[in-house]
């Protein structure tokens, strides 16, 4: 089938129709007719000889053909809008987007974007963030960091740097450690254990890790994300195992102390993709200075690992999360 032959205005108001659920919705959304939505979608079934939409009580529902047109075609055009936005973006300055996990981008990324934009007054960089769970989207970023290894649908992206590896150790704050100080593993059992169901295995990895094997870890605060633990932390709630690279500036900033640096273990690591085929020197230059960063601070990490201290097991069950 040769480009020309595509019926692309019917395509886009068929991908309109699926993803609104309705021919009205979709004609609002275009700016089009009732009439003339519906006179595509007809045309589009004529022209490919197959039923793209039932109708269901009063609603539309995609046919079995219509799911697999609806797929492919959404995710041709979501890499055919990320790449015009690209484009656009480029027509007086230069714009860098970048997509990342919720806490990675509020403890890493964002704190270093501000310093980056100072040392490049025009360029600048456009964070998103990304809930746990929620895939990314590569179709409409000109980077995206990800927390373990992605599957990456998009054409538009595919080129994969790796940033670091997450350092995982108990977190507490200054004034509960001052409470409550922490010479030795074991004392931990005199804070509260603070988890988040999106790392539900970190303290018990932790335990295990340090040979504490009687500390109760049931019950307690228990938060839906990992952003949300630290900030109970921060107000002296307790203590969480969390990823002591990724929060080394609020460590720093005294918002945050490690009681125990060197007794860590590994978590998941932290991946940049890129375009495809090349990415603008602009873009390339960020991502650049991101891996730069991230090797900058791994050199000037003390000592991560206690001589004989031991590497936990993988975790029976452990899902990457963002």
């Amino acid at each position: 089938m040769k480009l020309r032959d595509l019926p692309l205005v019917s395509l886009r108001t068929f991908a309109v129709v699926a993803e609104t659920g309705g021919v009205a919705a979709a004609a609002e959304a275009l700016g089009v007719t009732h009439s003339a939505v519906s006179k595509q979608v007809k045309l589009l079934e004529r022209w490919l000889g197959q039923a793209l939409f039932t109708l269901e009580g009063r609603r539309l529902a995609l046919t079995p053909f219509g799911r697999v047109l609806s797929r492919e075609v959404g995710r041709a055009l979501e890499d055919i809008a990320g790449a015009c936005a690209h484009v656009q973006r480029q027509r007086e300055r230069r714009t860098v987007t970048i997509e990342a996990p919720a806490t990675f981008a509020m403890y890493w990324l964002l704190p270093r974007v501000n310093r980056y934009r100072a040392q490049n007054p025009r360029t600048d960089v456009w964070v998103s963030t990304r809930m746990t769970g929620q895939p990314p989207n590569f179709s409409a970023h000109d980077l995206v960091v990800t927390r373990g290894e992605a599957a990456v649908t998009s054409s538009r992206l595919d080129e994969r740097t790796l940033l670091f590896r997450e350092d995982l150790a108990v977190l507490t704050s200054p004034e509960l450690l001052a409470r409550k100080p922490l010479a030795r593993p074991a004392d931990v059992r005199s804070h509260h254990l603070i988890e988040s169901m999106t790392r539900p295995q970190e303290w018990a990895a932790w335990l295990k890790h340090v040979g504490v094997s009687d500390a109760f870890i049931a019950g307690g605060h228990r938060f839906d994300h990992l952003f949300v633990a630290i900030q109970a932390v921060k107000d002296g709630l307790g203590s969480v195992v969390a990823p002591q690279n990724v929060l080394q500036e609020a460590i720093a900033s005294r918002d945050l102390a490690s009681p125990f640096p060197e007794l860590n273990f590994p978590g998941e690591s932290y991946f940049c993709y890129g375009a495809a085929g090349g990415i603008d020197p602009a873009t390339q230059k960020f991502r650049d200075w991101l891996v730069q960063e991230a090797r900058t601070q791994a050199k000037a990490a003390p000592t991560t690992r206690r001589s004989g201290a031991r590497r936990p097991p993988p975790r029976p069950g452990s899902k990457r999360r963002s």
